[in-house]
């Protein structure tokens, strides 16, 4: 992790972008005044960050979660932003879901394919040939092991 606050900046092209789209055609601003608006913006975030860190210890978790940006912002005084928030990540989540249900109904479709195939004796289509099997070796036994990593949104 870096040890400076100047190397934790965002970047600066990222910045000119959300300017120029925030701000009418025809104005310019000047090369100075996004640099500035890059820094606050980082200390705004690093700020946020340090809040809702403060808030998942105050709830016993070792994760933050977007509850506790939620709850550091409105601790921040800046209830103006948890609406919007609240609106986008409620999007966010209907999106996960749609993905999360349509990847369950693919997974589904396949294994009703599957079974009909077995059922008829014949691969499913696009399939490659079965191989023979042998007794499953160390390196086949690594493979199967894998870890799970999980990033919640809520307080769950």
């Amino acid at each position: 992790m870096s040890e400076k606050p100047e190397d934790l900046s965002l970047p600066l092209a990222v910045i000119s972008r959300i300017i120029n789209e925030a701000i009418p055609p025809n104005t310019v601003v000047s090369t100075e005044a996004r640099k500035v608006l890059c820094k606050t913006a980082s200390v705004f975030i690093l700020y946020l960050t340090a809040n809702a860190g403060a808030m998942s210890a105050k709830h016993n978790r070792k994760t933050m979660n977007a509850n506790d940006v939620l709850e550091a912002i409105q601790d921040m005084d800046f209830p103006q932003f948890l609406e919007p928030l609240r609106r986008s990540l409620q999007h966010y989540r209907e999106i996960q879901q749609k993905r999360k249900d349509s990847i369950a109904s693919r997974k589904s479709e396949d294994v009703s394919k599957a079974s009909t195939s077995a059922a008829s004796g014949s691969p499913p289509a696009g399939s490659p040939p079965k191989k023979k099997s042998s007794p499953p070796g160390k390196k086949q036994q690594e493979a199967t092991v894998s870890e799970v990593v999980t990033i919640s949104d809520s307080d769950g």
